[in-house]
């Protein structure tokens, strides 16, 4: 199914993805850095296409404090998986005098001024921004939990077009947010004038890998044909699966890495889109994570190596790493460490197994330069002669002769753990998890702080009351709440002070969607709390079951008309067992209000008038569901159950949560989870 490219009114034709090639590289072809950056600019995540984190930049011998910014600390997808944490902190990009990052937290793409730490522009998606954008040719592409690749005009922020990554249009609840089915988690790369980016993180619901003209925004090759295909798992079981893009992707020569979750990295040839190889059962305990670097011809992903043209595991390596064409730094528990690239070899060694089996295995090594005893570093990159390390409350430059460390020749004291940094525009960019972004360079004098919005003071007006009301009325305080039209916003701001709700709203005018996500963000409200969607109401999508509460200012009102068809839109996402709706329904139009519940034949619908209020409820279980209360699913342990409603297709309707791995390990055979 073609995958629309919006830059209105044009449509992109997609091209095949199923002719194999491995194309050799050569050496030359390998030193040459795909996608090579301007030599001021940090333009994409660890600086270029193969994530080497290695600038030729040469900063300033010394730097000082310019600027510092607090941002708000992000929540990442996966809290209880320590190889899926690149999106737990700030990632920003640098192309020219703009410093661009993506957030989470507030559904958006930001730039700040290099020199100054003001900020530019800000540019608002429908989802989470969880990776890190990719800059080329005075553009920005970004990719969001939505599903689309956006990209914008680096100097003013503004959308030149956007690509879907998925076929359609389908939202559901994942980790805690309302996303697409399909999230674009593989962050874009650029080389060559190409971006490469992908959709969905369930191989069974379809995994869609692209290759988009980076200027044009039409397509050049889609992949969607190898989510779910039929290897060998870990364990060496036989089962459907594929890669599940999460993280940034990677580009060495003909070779497209796509970092998998947990998982070892796919491998595929960005001439074609065609599935090189995916290595998944060998090295079920090998690698993972959304951190690729490539090298000459090896790429490094969760601690292993692996052979570039084959994905063969080759040998162990420290996860913080930095990459040059024949040099490779280590971060190291009391310092760093060098090695020489250049004269690293591999060879087949005979070892024996866990099972004391003789087997021919193939190791790599690579000659030690030097090492520096220093810090723990959190953070590490290579500008110009020196390697740059950040860690807990310092952040320090290494002085390198031929690439060996020798010295720290720079240090500066800081609040926090560093986790990243960035060498641009004669400056070096510090941040830390807890938000914080701080700018270095050369010259000394005043610093521009900008700290954290403070909370707005609360207002007692007559919405503070209403949203009181409704909530005792209700009992509902946790849970999902879908509001109707934004109304003056004092609702749901309300809902949200006053209770535990996250809430959805749903406002047709885009103009004042636009206009009340920009106030909560000035007001530090997260989406994760109360997220707005620009949207006609009768046809924006929600997944079922989803609201213990639905609420609106006034009712009916524009883009919210009293009719069968907006009461069915109102009830779809409730609950069963007590979700319910509560609606201002002029006492005039209560009767009227009845008769369209009754014409949309809602299942085990009840109106109630509550005070000024009419609640439409969702009263008992679905029709034919059956309960699972057993861990054989009854009392006689029948393991039957007698649901009615679960039949096929069956797809995801929502994922994440808090983790329930301490209670229920994945290899720990607890008790099944019981309905």
């Amino acid at each position: 199914m073609p995958l629309p490219f919006v830059r209105p009114p044009r449509d992109w034709r997609p091209g095949s993805a199923r002719v194999f090639s491995l194309r050799l590289l050569t050496l030359t072809g390998l030193l040459l850095a795909v996608g090579q950056a301007v030599a001021a600019d940090w333009p994409q995540w660890r600086y270029d296409a193969r994530r080497s984190a290695a600038s030729p930049t040469q900063l300033p011998a010394k730097l000082h404090l310019q600027w510092s910014r607090q941002l708000p600390a992000l929540q990442p997808a996966w809290p209880d998986q320590p190889r899926m944490q690149l999106d737990a902190h700030h990632e920003p990009v640098v192309a020219g005098k703009r410093l661009i990052l993506g957030c989470s937290r507030t559904s958006s793409v930001v730039a700040y001024d290099t020199e100054t730490g003001a900020e530019i522009w800000r540019f608002l998606t429908e989802g989470p921004v969880r990776f890190p954008p990719a800059c080329w040719d005075g553009k920005v592409y970004a990719a969001a939990d939505d599903g689309w690749l956006y990209c914008l005009d680096a100097a003013r922020g503004t959308l030149l077009w956007k690509f879907a990554g998925a076929p359609r249009r389908r939202n559901i609840l994942g980790n805690g947010r309302l996303i697409s089915t399909w999230p674009a988690r593989g962050a874009p790369v650029v080389a060559d004038g190409t971006v490469y980016f992908a959709a969905g993180i369930w191989p069974f619901m379809g995994i869609f890998l692209h290759a988009v003209d980076a200027k044009t925004g039409k397509a050049v090759w889609t992949n969607d044909g190898d989510g779910a295909i039929f290897i060998k798992q870990p364990h060496n079981a036989d089962s459907f699966a594929g890669v599940a893009p999460q993280g940034p992707l990677a580009v060495s020569g003909d070779y497209l890495i796509v970092p998998g979750g947990r998982s070892v990295p796919a491998v595929f040839d960005r001439r074609t889109g065609k599935l090189l190889y995916y290595r998944l059962a060998e090295n079920g305990k090998r690698g993972g994570g959304s951190l690729v670097v490539a090298g000459e011809k090896q790429f490094f992903n969760g601690g292993a190596a692996f052979s570039l043209d084959k994905g063969t595991y080759i040998g162990a390596v420290e996860p913080l790493l930095t990459v040059t064409s024949d040099s490779l730094f280590h971060g190291e528990e009391d310092g760093v460490r060098s090695f020489d690239l250049s004269k690293a070899q591999t060879k087949t060694v005979e070892t024996v197994d866990r099972k004391g089996k003789k087997v021919k295995t193939v190791q790599w090594q690579a000659p030690a330069r030097g090492s520096l005893e220093t810090f723990e570093p959190t953070a590490l990159i290579k500008a110009g002669d020196r390697l740059y390390l950040g860690g807990d409350n310092i952040v320090a430059a290494v002085r390198l002769e031929q690439d060996q460390p020798r010295a720290i020749v720079w240090r500066a004291d800081l609040k926090g753990t560093v986790s990243s940094l960035l060498a641009a525009d004669d400056r070096l960019f510090v941040v830390t998890t807890s938000g914080r972004l701080l700018c270095y360079g050369e010259k000394e004098g005043p610093v521009r702080e900008y700290p954290r919005p403070a909370p707005p003071q609360p207002i007692q007006d007559a919405w503070t009351i209403r949203a009181s009301k409704l909530l005792e009325s209700t009992g509902v305080r946790d849970g999902w709440c879908v509001a109707w039209g934004a109304g003056s916003g004092r609702l749901v701001r309300e809902l949200v002070r006053q209770s535990n709700l996250r809430v959805i709203v749903v406002e047709p005018d885009a103009v004042r969607a636009a206009t009340l996500r920009r106030e909560l963000i000035r007001e530090d409200i997260g989406n994760d709390r109360l997220a707005v969607f620009a949207a006609d109401p009768l046809t924006f999508s929600l997944p079922p079951y989803l609201a213990s509460l639905a609420v609106t200012e006034s009712f009916p009102a524009d883009g919210l008309p009293l009719s069968k068809e907006m009461l069915a839109r109102l009830f779809k996402p409730l609950r069963p067992y007590g979700g319910v709706a509560v609606l201002p329904v002029p006492e005039r139009l209560r009767g009227e209000f009845a008769s369209a519940v009754r014409a949309a034949k809602l299942e085990n619908a009840v109106v109630r008038v509550r005070g000024e209020f009419v609640t439409l409820i969702r009263e008992g279980g679905l029709p034919g569901s059956a309960n699972w209360t057993h861990e054989h699913a009854d009392a006689a342990n029948t393991r039957t159950s007698r649901d009615e409603r679960v039949k096929a297709p069956l797809g995801v309707l929502w994922f994440g949560g808090p983790s329930h791995d301490g209670i229920l390990p994945r290899h720990g055979h607890g008790p099944q989870p019981q309905v």
